[in-house]
C-alpha cells in the first residue's frame, strides 16, 4: 500500500438545503460589495453632474445677467434662468428700455421651467416689500416682460397651483402681498374668499380674486386668485413699470 491514494476522487452533489445555505452565504458578503459601488458611482455621477453645470449657477455672462443683476429676457438670458431656476430683476430706476432686457420694441418674453421653480426676486428700493427692505421674493412657476414703444410696461409672475389642501398657502401669499405691496386686504375678505372657493369647488364652478394694486414698493403691484372648478388655485401678480419714471 502506498501513502498516495490514486483513486480518482468523486465530487459529491449538494444538496438543495446545502446549495441555499451557500447562495445565502454568497450573497451575504456580494451584497455590501456591491452597495458600495452603487452608491460610489453615484456620487461620481453627481459631482459630474455639478462640475456640468447643474449645481451652483456658474458666473453669467452680460447676455443671460446684465451688469445690475437683472435677469436677461433674450434666448440666452431665458435659457441661463430655467437651467439654473433663478430670476433677478433690478428696477430700482425706472422706466427700463426694452433692449435693457435684450428685447424687441413691442415683444412678450416667458421664463418657465418645465418642472420645479424659479427663485424670483425683484428690487425697487423704495421702501415696502419684504420687512420694508424694498425687495420682493418667491417661488415662481413663470416670469413674463413685456415691452410697449420701446419700454418695458410690465412683468406678470405665477406661483405654482395649489390644490385645495393646500388652499391656506395660497391665502398666506396674499397675506404677505398686502404686507409688501400695500394690497387692500383684511382677514374678513380672505375669509369670504375662502368660503366663495369651497362653495365653487363643491359645485365644479371656477372663481377668481382680483386684488387691487397697492404701490408700497413704489409701482402698482396688483394680484390675481385664480380657481379651477376642481379646487387648483394660481396667485399671480402683476408688476406695472410704465407708469412710474424715476
Amino acid at each position: 500500500m502506498t501513502l498516495i491514494d490514486d483513486r480518482p476522487k468523486t465530487q459529491r452533489t449538494l444538496s438543495a438545503p446545502e446549495r441555499k445555505a451557500r447562495r445565502k452565504r454568497v450573497l451575504t458578503w456580494l451584497l455590501p460589495i456591491v452597495g458600495v459601488l452603487l452608491i460610489g458611482g453615484l456620487f461620481w455621477f453627481t459631482q459630474q453632474l455639478l462640475a456640468g453645470g447643474l449645481g451652483e449657477p456658474r458666473e453669467a455672462t452680460a447676455e443671460e445677467v446684465s451688469a445690475n443683476n437683472t435677469t436677461q429676457f433674450g434666448e440666452a438670458g431665458t435659457s441661463y434662468a430655467v437651467q439654473y431656476q433663478v430670476v433677478t430683476l433690478n428696477l430700482a430706476s425706472l422706466p427700463i428700455a426694452a433692449e435693457e432686457l435684450s428685447m424687441g420694441p413691442d415683444a412678450q418674453a416667458v421664463i418657465a421651467p418645465g418642472y420645479g421653480f424659479l427663485d424670483t426676486t425683484f428690487y425697487r428700493g423704495q421702501g415696502g416689500g419684504i420687512e420694508g427692505q424694498g425687495y420682493f421674493t418667491e417661488m415662481m412657476s413663470s416670469v413674463t416682460a413685456t415691452t410697449s414703444g420701446g419700454e418695458v410696461v410690465r412683468f406678470d409672475m405665477a406661483r405654482s397651483p395649489v390644490g385645495w389642501a393646500e388652499f391656506p398657502s395660497a391665502m398666506r401669499a396674499v397675506e404677505s402681498g398686502a404686507a409688501a405691496f400695500g394690497w387692500p386686504v383684511d382677514d374678513a375678505e380672505i375669509t369670504a374668499f375662502t368660503e366663495e372657493v369651497a362653495d365653487a369647488v363643491r359645485t365644479g364652478q371656477a372663481t377668481e380674486w382680483a386684488i387691487p394694486a397697492g404701490d408700497a414698493m413704489g409701482m402698482p403691484v396688483s394680484g390675481l386668485v385664480s380657481c379651477s372648478g376642481d379646487g387648483m388655485c394660481v396667485l399671480s401678480y402683476a408688476i406695472d413699470v410704465s407708469r412710474t419714471a424715476d
